[in-house]
C-alpha cells in the first residue's frame, strides 16, 4: 500500500517491464473491444455508462491524490494533452456529441506517442501509474468505440476544428508554463530535440501537431475505404 500511494515512486524505463505491461494491457482491451464489437454495439448505453464511471473515478483519484499530497500548479493542472483528451472523453461519454469526438480523435493521437515513448511515468504498482494506464487506454480506444457504436467517422471538417482547438491549447499551455514554471505540452523538459531553443521548439511542436493530425486523418480515411467500400463518403 505504501508503494501504491507513494507520491514519488520513480519513473519507468522505456521498453522495461512496466512499459511492456502497459502495452500488453492496452492490447488486451483493444482485442476485447474488437472481438466483442457486436455485443458492445448492442449494449452501447451500458458500456458508455461503465466507461464514464471508470473515467470519473480515475480523474477523481488523480486530482484527489494531487490535492492530498501537495498541489503543484506546475504539474497538477489538467493541461497535459492526455489530460485534456481524458476530459474530452468524459464529455463525449456523457453527451455523445460528435464534435467532441472530432477533437478527441485528433488530440488523442498524441497519447499514442506518450504511450509508445513514456516520459516521467510511474510504475504499475503506483496509483499514478494506474491513472496513466486508465486514462490512456480509454482515450486511445474511444474513437474505435465511437466508430463501432455510431456512424461517426473522421472528416476534413473535424480535422480543421481540431487544428483550431490545438492552436488554442498551445497558447494556454505556453501561458500556463510562463505563470507556473510548468512543463505542459513538454515545452520545458523536451523529450526530443532537447538542444532546440524556444520559440523554435514551440514552432516544431505546432508543425508536428499539424503533421500528426493530417497523418491520422489520412490513415483513418484509408481504413474506412478498405472496411466500408460501399459507404458514401
Amino acid at each position: 500500500m505504501d508503494d501504491f500511494l507513494d507520491p514519488d515512486p520513480g519513473f519507468i524505463t522505456i521498453g522495461g517491464p512496466d512499459h511492456l505491461a502497459y502495452v500488453a494491457g492496452l492490447l488486451v482491451v483493444a482485442l476485447a473491444l474488437f472481438l466483442g464489437r457486436r455485443w458492445v454495439r448492442a449494449h452501447t448505453g451500458l458500456v458508455r455508462g461503465v466507461l464514464l464511471g471508470v473515467l470519473v473515478l480515475q480523474q477523481g483519484a488523480l486530482y484527489g491524490f494531487y490535492a492530498a499530497t501537495g498541489w503543484d500548479w506546475a504539474e497538477s493542472l489538467p493541461l497535459h494533452i492526455s489530460r485534456v483528451s481524458a476530459l474530452l472523453a468524459l464529455v463525449y461519454l456523457a453527451t455523445g456529441h460528435r464534435r467532441v469526438m472530432d477533437v478527441l480523435f485528433f488530440f488523442g493521437l498524441w497519447a499514442w506517442a506518450s504511450f509508445a515513448y513514456p516520459q516521467n511515468i510511474q510504475p504499475v504498482t503506483n496509483i499514478l501509474g494506474w491513472s496513466f494506464f486508465t486514462n490512456h487506454v480509454i482515450v486511445l480506444l474511444m474513437p474505435a468505440f465511437a466508430w463501432i457504436t455510431t456512424d461517426w467517422r473522421p472528416t476534413a471538417r473535424g480535422l480543421a476544428r481540431a487544428l483550431a482547438w490545438f492552436g488554442v491549447y498551445l497558447v494556454v499551455a505556453v501561458v500556463a508554463n510562463a505563470l507556473t514554471g510548468g512543463n505542459y505540452f513538454y515545452q520545458r523538459e523536451k523529450p526530443v530535440l532537447p538542444w532546440l531553443d524556444q520559440p523554435w521548439y514551440l514552432l516544431v511542436s505546432a508543425l508536428a501537431g499539424v503533421a500528426l493530425f493530417s497523418l491520422g486523418y489520412g490513415v483513418a480515411r484509408l481504413v474506412a475505404s478498405r472496411l466500408e467500400p460501399a459507404r458514401d463518403r
